[in-house]
């Protein structure tokens, strides 16, 4: 620990970087399991890793192009494809696997090839610098602004759209805006965090929420403080142990949340 302590310097851009996606992630965690879209944020992230390596090959800004397809992405996803043989899941999993071979194929053609790939799928945390801090502040700080102003209606639309719909919400531009906050979330993550951190704080954290906790407030609170206390003890894991920092996280976190479950299992009982 005094030898972490010593080189705290050196890492307080990557800390500062896990801590504010843990936190947004954890937060928008909640509304993706509860809506059941969690295979859509794990094609979000794929779609956004795609978008990152067309910026490798043009040479263009991985950070804006990453915005620019995530929001795309999102926005095709929120319409209501009413062809009934071509289902919402199908739409969603024919962008999983092509976005995902896409981000491959590209990638594999840049000067530096597999440490890309790499880059894409674990992140590369310990490469975070103050401007990419400073990008993910402003963005997270409009999320969490928009969430606070507009609670009620991202809510309704998350726990029943048709209800929201029938009271008068205006449940379509809701959902839209909900897709497009996470969105935004995934794509200030990915040159740093990459497609499986991002996606596990997308999904795990909010399990251990609705597990333990009954009212949304105790969930959300749950789940952020879950994701932030996991993002740091994997981090120090990692330092430890000498590993992979992102899959030191991935392990803490389901390490948390197996201990949920006998939690959950004496509650009932």
């Amino acid at each position: 620990m005094t030898d972490f302590l010593i080189n705290l310097e050196f890492f307080k851009y990557s800390i500062a970087c896990l801590v504010l996606m843990a936190l947004v992630c954890s937060f928008l965690s909640v509304y993706i399991v509860l809506k059941r879209i969690v295979f859509v944020s794990v094609a979000v992230t794929q779609i956004s890793s795609a978008g990152i390596a067309i910026a490798f090959i043009a040479g263009l800004n991985p950070t804006l192009i990453s915005l620019l397809f995530t929001f795309l992405g999102v926005a095709i996803f929120s319409i209501r494809f009413t062809e009934r043989r071509l289902s919402n899941e199908c739409m969603i999993g024919i962008a999983f696997v092509v976005s995902s071979a896409a981000s491959i194929l590209l990638v594999s053609k840049s000067a530096k090839g597999i440490h890309e790939i790499d880059d894409l799928l674990y992140g590369n945390i310990l490469a975070a610098t103050p401007f990419q801090i400073y990008i993910m502040i402003g963005i997270i700080a409009c999320v969490f602004i928009a969430h606070f102003l507009f609670y009620k209606e991202f809510a309704a639309v998350t726990l029943d759209f048709e209800m929201a719909r029938t009271s008068g919400i205006n449940a379509r531009f809701w959902e839209l805006m909900l897709y497009l906050t996470i969105g935004a979330a995934i794509s200030i993550g990915m040159r740093t965090s990459g497609n499986l951190l991002i996606t596990t704080f997308l999904i795990i954290p909010a399990a251990n929420g609705l597990l333990i906790a009954n009212r949304m407030k105790n969930v959300f609170i749950i789940a952020v403080t879950v994701g932030i206390i996991s993002a740091l003890t994997g981090f120090y894991l990692s330092y430890y142990f000498d590993l992979p920092i992102s899959p030191c996280i991935v392990a803490t976190l389901f390490a948390i949340l197996c201990l949920t479950l006998p939690f959950r299992f004496f509650k009932l009982h």
